[in-house]
């Protein structure tokens, strides 16, 4: 089970680290286009199949400077009992010295879970539930000069209390859709399960670009020469 692998953490203290990281300007060393918007929704697995669950759908979010993340509305929760709590998304590219990462994040804007137990869609019961990030087709937009990304690992965080106290599932370190990575996902690798009183989940997805001919000194000249996070 997921709980066995208990990792606690404080959110704060990671805050902390990330403050003391100079990302300074979003164009140097960012590989991520500074206009680019993804599709996140939450899905839900019932009645042998997934679907979106917020209201709003595979919703447009915007990426934002990791160092002040703008969450939006991505809808309501939509179940059988009505709507349930409006679910917020945010996202961003977090460039670190030895390793760069995307990370997203979903939260409930009240606080309430994500879905209650015994939720049904269409009179079937909700078995478990998850993210899509890119699920309609709209990933990532990459900067002209990236030539391919390779998706290196990925861990995914969940919260009780909105993102305070976090607990992670193992790192996965084979993406199951091999290289390059496309900037979508919609395998559903982290599970979570009504009444469970998850409010917050975070998808942070370790990568390794590969830039284009002649563009190298375009990604060194943000002080990253070597990005790949080994295991």
């Amino acid at each position: 089970m997921r709980r066995e692998k208990l990792i606690a953490c404080l959110v704060g203290a990671a805050a902390s680290v990330a403050g003391a990281q100079d990302f300074g300007d979003r164009d140097s060393g960012t590989t991520i286009r500074d206009d680019a918007t993804v599709s996140a929704g939450i899905v839900a697995f019932a009645g042998g199949q997934w679907d979106v669950i917020n209201a709003d759908g595979y919703a447009e979010v915007p990426i934002s400077a990791f160092d002040n993340q703008m969450f939006v509305d991505i809808g309501t929760i939509q179940t059988d009992s009505g709507s349930g709590a409006m679910v917020q998304a945010a996202w961003s590219e977090v460039p670190l010295p030895n390793a760069r990462f995307v990370e997203f994040t979903f939260k409930t804007a009240n606080g309430a879970q994500f879905v209650p137990f015994n939720s049904k869609i269409d009179g079937d019961t909700i078995q478990a539930y998850s993210y899509e990030v890119g699920g309609d087709g709209n990933g990532i937009d990459f900067r002209h000069w990236v030539s391919e990304v390779k998706w290196e690992e990925l861990t995914i965080s969940y919260s009780f209390d909105g993102g305070q106290t976090v607990f992670s599932d193992p790192t996965i370190f084979d993406p199951p859709e091999g290289d390059p990575w496309d900037g979508t996902d919609d395998n559903h690798l982290g599970l979570a399960f009504p009444g469970d009183g998850v409010n917050w989940i975070r998808a942070s997805y370790g990568i390794d670009v590969v830039p284009a001919p002649g563009s190298l000194l375009v990604l060194m000249g943000g002080g990253v020469a070597a990005l790949r996070r080994r295991r």
